[in-house]
């Protein structure tokens, strides 16, 4: 069944390809070959992010190994004074006088 369907498959393909290909115009033609060119060169670019951003397995350091059941040092930081409200550090607005409107061309 699996070699039948393949088969079958590609006949399909084959005739649905010479069959859109005999009615296509030129421009529609160059298209479609532009599209099917350009998906190809996308594949090896997409292949090889693939495989560079792919999560590694590392081995664990060594250090780790030899002390089993003990955890990480923790550092805490505590904090010191409290911080100054974020309105001392903005500058004074101005005000600004009111705008006056002139309409060029009306008299």
């Amino acid at each position: 069944m699996g070699k039948v369907g393949a088969v079958a498959m590609v006949a399909f393909a084959v005739t649905l390809a010479l069959v859109a290909g005999l009615r296509m115009s030129a421009e529609a033609m160059a298209v479609v070959v532009g599209v099917v060119c350009g998906v190809a060169a996308g594949i090896p670019l997409a292949v090889l992010l693939m495989v560079a951003i792919r999560p590694r397995e590392r081995p664990a350091p060594p250090e780790l190994l030899d002390r089993p059941g003990q955890y990480p040092p923790v550092v805490v930081i505590q904090g010191g004074s409290q911080i100054p409200a974020p309105a001392q550090y903005l500058p004074a607005i101005e005000m600004r006088r009111e705008r006056t409107i002139r309409i060029v061309g009306e008299e």
